[in-house]
């Protein structure tokens, strides 16, 4: 297979390492968490949402980081 083709990922692998692709993912789940928290939280008297909220932005902010590391060391 030539180089445009390897390049361009046709070849069957990905075109990010396990470790990258694993914090992407997770990263994504917990923005689609605040997301849906935030709506949740509005019609929420006890609270409990706001608290997950807070929860799942500390975790996305974690992530974010992860994988700003990874992407400078990997």
């Amino acid at each position: 297979m030539d180089t445009k083709t390897r390049q361009a990922g046709l070849e069957g692998e990905s075109p990010v390492d396990d470790a990258t692709y694993n914090l992407l993912q997770a990263l994504t789940s917990k923005l689609e968490a605040i997301e849906a928290y935030e709506i949740y939280a509005q019609d929420d008297p006890q609270g409990v949402f706001g608290e997950l909220l807070n929860e799942e932005r500390n975790h996305a902010e974690r992530l974010l980081e992860a994988l700003r590391g990874q992407l400078r060391n990997g």
